[in-house]
């Protein structure tokens, strides 16, 4: 079951971002949900890893998919099921790479977990402007040219970010969009 996809566009090279973003041990630096976390072998589908969220326990993750410099998905167990984050980057212009995490539940506890999404959205959102952040204090962004010569009109300033998170509409958010106003049904 689709639970939910966040994603980021900004300025930076795509082999930066996948260098940043792939690399385990560092997370922390700038996932605001991880504490800890390690990979118990090279990036590459069979290799498993551990990550302890903030204020939670820790636990196992397993990289299934790695399509280098372009996506890669991991796989966490949970009772009755598991939970899988599927990691997008695409470069959209030259310069500016769009970010995409989805997450995607299967098994009993699906309906549990859409208890928590709302943490989990904004914790993912605040994790890929600190993922921009790490990127620019790392001297990877690039930055637009400056305009040269008379009556240009093309502006220096940089390009504003994007960042959202959606979930997929369905009848459990008409309930959920339905009893925050007050309603029942």
């Amino acid at each position: 079951m689709h639970l939910f996809e966040c994603e980021a566009t900004f300025e930076a090279e795509p082999a930066e971002v996948w260098k940043v973003w792939t690399d385990v041990e560092r997370w922390p630096e700038w996932d605001v949900s991880k504490d800890i976390a390690r990979l118990d072998g090279p990036f590459q589908p069979g290799v498993s890893g551990w990550a302890k969220q903030r204020g939670n326990l820790g636990g196992p993750f397993t990289i299934t998919t790695v399509d280098d410099g372009r996506r890669w998905v991991t796989e966490c167990p949970i009772p009755l099921g598991k939970v899988v984050f599927d990691h997008l980057l695409e470069p959209v212009a030259e310069g500016r790479v769009r970010v995409v995490k989805r997450v995607e539940v299967y098994g009993g506890f699906g309906s549990l977990l859409r208890l928590i999404a709302p943490k989990m959205r904004r914790d993912i959102t605040e994790s890929l402007a600190a993922l921009e952040r790490q990127l620019s204090a790392l001297g990877t962004r690039r930055h637009r040219p400056q305009a040269h010569g008379f009556g240009s009109s093309q502006s220096t300033e940089p390009r504003r970010s994007r960042r959202g998170c959606r979930t997929p509409r369905g009848p459990s958010r008409t309930r959920t969009r339905a009893r925050s106003r007050g309603q029942t049904r």
